[in-house]
C-alpha cells in the first residue's frame, strides 16, 4: 500500500512541523545563508521550560496537535479507499472481494488506527519538544511570543488556524495523491525499460568465396 504509507508519512510530517510554524512570530530569525548552528541560542540565554510551556499554552499548541491527530484517521481512511479501488481494478475479470474479505480489511484498518493513535501521545510530543524549543528560543523571544499570542492579533490567527487547516489539508492530500500516482507510473515505466530484452542483433551475411 504505497499510497497509504505516503499519506501517513505526509500526515506525520505535517504534525511534526506544525508547532514549529508558530516560531514565525519570533524576532530571532537567522539571516539568510547562516548555518543552523548559528541559530542555536547560548545556554545562558535560552528560555526556561516554564516559559516554553506558557508559550505552548497561549499558542494553543496542544489543541492544534490534538486537531492534527484527530484528522489523521480521516486522511488514512481516504488513502485506504484509494488503495482498495486500485486493488479491485487489479483483480482478474469476474473476481471480486467477498463481503467477509471486505469486513476483514476494514477491521485491519480500524485496529491499525487505534494502535497508531496510541504510539505517541500529545503529552509526550510536547515534553519532547520543550528542550528543542529551548535551543532556538531565548528568554526575550519567549516573552515576545507569549505577548503576541496573548494579544488580539495573536488570538485571531489562532482562531483562524483550524479553518485554514480544514481548507488546506484536502488540497494537500489531493495534490499528493495525484502526484504520487504520476510518479509511480513513471517509476514503473522506467523499471520496465531497464529490464526490457535487447532486440536480437541480426548477424551479417557471410562473405561469398571468390
Amino acid at each position: 500500500m504505497t499510497t497509504l504509507r505516503g499519506i501517513v508519512l505526509v500526515a506525520g510530517l505535517a504534525l511534526a512541523a506544525f508547532p514549529a510554524g508558530a516560531q514565525g512570530a519570533s524576532p530571532q530569525q537567522p539571516p539568510a545563508g547562516q548555518s543552523e548552528a548559528a541559530a542555536v541560542v547560548p545556554p545562558d540565554q535560552q528560555a526556561t521550560p516554564d516559559q516554553i510551556r506558557k508559550f505552548f499554552e497561549v499558542a494553543r499548541l496542544r489543541r492544534q496537535m490534538q486537531m492534527m491527530m484527530g484528522m489523521l484517521p480521516q486522511m488514512v481512511t481516504q488513502a485506504y479507499r484509494v488503495e482498495m479501488r486500485s486493488i479491485r481494478k487489479g483483480l482478474p475479470p469476474g473476481r471480486q472481494l467477498t463481503p467477509q474479505q471486505n469486513a476483514a480489511l476494514d477491521k485491519v484498518l480500524q485496529d491499525y488506527m487505534q494502535k497508531a493513535m496510541a504510539l505517541y501521545s500529545v503529552d509526550q510530543m510536547m515534553d519532547d519538544a520543550i528542550p528543542i524549543y529551548q535551543r532556538h528560543i531565548s528568554r526575550a523571544d519567549a516573552d515576545a511570543l507569549i505577548a503576541f499570542y496573548s494579544s488580539p492579533a495573536g488570538q485571531h490567527i489562532l482562531d483562524a488556524q483550524p479553518v485554514i487547516m480544514r481548507e488546506y489539508m484536502p488540497v494537500e492530500m489531493n495534490r499528493m495523491l495525484d502526484r504520487s500516482r504520476q510518479l509511480t507510473s513513471q517509476l514503473t515505466s522506467a523499471m520496465q525499460n531497464c529490464v526490457k530484452p535487447s532486440p536480437t542483433t541480426t548477424a551479417p551475411p557471410a562473405a561469398k568465396p571468390e
